[in-house]
């Protein structure tokens, strides 16, 4: 394992990510730092970064470095986005840089922007098809994909920034002036006949600074229980309530809404671009990205195969790259998954129960005893909070709420009905019963690899009047490990109505 570090340059801010890496597998980001710059005005007057803002570059690159020394960086990659490349002084300006700080540069084209945020998109979304919109201050890139090939790349000269300083001054009516920014917008995709022809089952996919304030107003507004941003879901009504409640508001170009990290002229540009998708294409649902440009490009430079191919199984991958980075003192958990999806199909003439499930029960099994990783006492409550607070990957917030409970119900006292009341906009009525039948597998199957030597390869059950044989086999003497899973014997026969026998 090592550290890593990545710095993005745009002509806004410069961006330093630092991350815990095992190369070719797998990353956690722990630290990142954001510092504005002001190379964006300038460029619009006449093309040239000007002396002051290389300056003022060069400073945040050199505490850059100091920071990369201090925390024992190893690797390092660095990269400037495309707008920089407008400039016209930006060799001169890069090679500058370079020289003072020690990073290497590489300017980045449109397709490779528009790649970089494809791969982190599609590496952290298990959705798979849909059309990316990534809007930042100066542009707009459009990113069809399907089945995780790129169908259509587009970029639109117009972004939050450029549409407010073109549209709002201080005291114009924010509601006139957002109706005729959508239009103005709208009119820029009118000239993408693909479209015009996108099929119903593409899902939209925000990706920046608009889509995240998005969310997270629309998050606030509902009262949503979880706070996650990625994977998010939105339908056009939602859209329209935040997009109300903003425009309708009295503001100037200071005015900054709490909790959204932009000033509120550029939100409303960006939501008046976000409402043209809603009147004229099927946005039927919004998908809000938490990861785009940086997240990519830290995917292709840790996992290499990430340039070529997506990761197939995104849930597994998260799941094995919590466990790598923040281990659990169960070193099991695999096997202990191999063993619930055993005896999930096994049982399925009892639990009836969709293949939906096995995603949370994925996440169960994986993270059941990752609370013990800061004290034995109260595990399965602190195992509950850290489910929910983890960046898990191609799975639901449904699914991620149903993994926690499943997790905390291990100790099936540390079950809070009225915390489960909590999710009734997330959970389903039917939720509440495969919890208990899933928290029983989960129970199960860690008592029969109790010891962690993966004894038993397979189980057969049987349906015998009120109960149920579970046949173990093994290769060795199990006798522990079947003590183990029969204290769940009680649970079990809670959720299934039926007695449980081990052999």
């Amino acid at each position: 394992m090592e550290k890593v570090a990545l710095i993005e340059l745009g002509i806004n801010n410069v961006k330093l990510i630092l991350a815990h890496a095992v190369m070719e597998q797998s990353f956690v980001v722990y630290d990142e730092i954001s510092e504005p710059l002001k190379i964006g005005r300038d460029l619009e007057r006449d093309g040239f970064i000007k002396p002051t803002q290389i300056a003022e570059a060069i400073t945040v690159l050199k505490m850059f470095r100091k920071l990369c020394d201090s925390e024992g960086v190893t690797r390092t990659t660095a990269y400037a986005t495309y707008s920089v490349r407008e400039a016209k002084n930006q060799r001169s300006f890069i090679e500058e840089l370079e020289m003072v700080s020690g990073f290497k540069f590489r300017v980045l084209s449109p397709q490779e922007e528009g790649s970089a945020i494809y791969t982190g998109v599609i590496n952290t979304l298990d959705v798979p098809k849909a059309v990316i919109v990534y809007i930042d201050e100066n542009t707009t890139q459009l990113i069809q994909y399907s089945r995780r090939n790129i169908l259509q790349q587009e970029i639109i000269p117009f972004g939050t920034g450029t549409l407010s300083e073109l549209f709002l001054e201080n005291g114009s009516n924010t509601e006139a002036q957002s109706k005729i920014m959508t239009e103005f917008f709208a009119k820029q995709l009118a000239g993408l006949s693909w479209l015009k022809t996108i099929e119903d089952e593409f899902k939209f996919v925000g990706v920046g600074k608009t889509f995240a304030s998005l969310g997270k107003l629309s998050r606030k507004g509902k009262k949503y229980p979880l706070d996650l941003a990625n994977n998010y879901r939105m339908n056009s009504a939602d859209i329209n309530n935040v997009f109300g409640a903003v425009k309708a508001l009295e503001m100037d170009k200071e005015t900054k809404l709490k909790g959204t990290s932009t000033n509120a002229y550029e939100l409303l540009a960006g939501l008046s671009m976000v409402s043209a998708f809603v009147n004229n294409y099927k946005m039927n649902e919004l998908v809000i990205s938490d990861y785009g440009m940086s997240t990519g490009m830290l995917y292709n430079y840790v996992i290499s195969s990430t340039n070529e191919k997506p990761i197939s199984d995104l849930l597994g991958y998260s799941l094995e790259t919590i466990n790598t980075f923040y281990p659990s003192p169960r070193k099991n958990t695999r096997h202990i998954y191999e063993l619930c999806l055993i005896l999930f199909r096994q049982l399925k003439v009892l639990h009836k129960l969709s293949r939906h499930y096995v995603r949370p029960l994925k996440i169960a099994a994986y993270m059941y005893a990752c609370g013990a990783r800061i004290g034995f006492n109260g595990s399965t409550k602190v195992a509950y909070s850290v489910v929910l607070n983890s960046q898990i990957y191609g799975a639901s917030h449904r699914d991620i709420v149903i993994g926690a409970f499943i997790a905390a119900s291990q100790n099936a006292d540390d079950f809070n009905l009225g915390e489960w009341v909590r999710y009734k906009d997330i959970l389903l009525e039917e939720d509440l019963d495969a919890l208990r039948k899933l928290a029983a597998i989960v129970r199960i199957a860690s008592g029969l690899d109790r010891t962690q030597h993966a004894y038993i390869k397979d189980i057969v059950c049987d349906v015998l009047g009120d109960s149920v044989i579970m046949k173990t086999i093994t290769e060795a003497d199990v006798s522990f490990e079947i003590k183990c899973a029969a204290a769940a014997a009680h649970d079990f026969k809670r959720a299934y109505r039926k007695n449980l026998e081990l052999l």
